[in-house]
């Protein structure tokens, strides 16, 4: 009986061993791929940011032609941000809440002169 209890005991250990080793092995495969995920979002972010990157997608005062340019408004910006992107709106209605509209149904709202949010142009 004694001999089974403790075959019984090496074979508990070895699956506990095996378990941990099989959870270790997933939780470094999962570290990896943050690591990665890491670096891409990075990369992407800088490529945001990057001063040469905003040019590319501006026209100049059609910016608004553009579903990039629409896609780089953030609830942050202020009006030269929008106008710099978008260009001039056909048409402002101003105040503490100010709708700018450009053509095709786009607007961009603003909230104490900061965007509080927007539509895209409808083609």
């Amino acid at each position: 009986m004694f001999k089974i209890i403790i075959v019984l005991g090496f074979l508990a250990i070895s699956v506990a061993l095996n378990v941990h080793a099989d959870e270790s092995a997933s939780i470094d495969r999962l570290e990896k791929q943050v690591q990665e995920l890491t670096v891409r979002l990075s990369n992407l972010e800088s490529q945001l940011n990057d001063e040469d990157q905003v040019q590319e997608f501006v026209a100049r005062g059609d910016g608004w032609k553009s579903i990039a340019n629409w896609r780089k408004l953030t609830t942050s910006m202020g009006y030269d941000d929008v106008e710099r992107i978008l260009g001039t709106p056909e048409r402002v209605d101003g105040g503490n809440l100010a709708r700018w509209q450009y053509p095709n149904r786009a607007e961009v709202v603003f909230m104490r002169g900061k965007v509080e949010s927007w539509s895209e142009p409808r083609w």
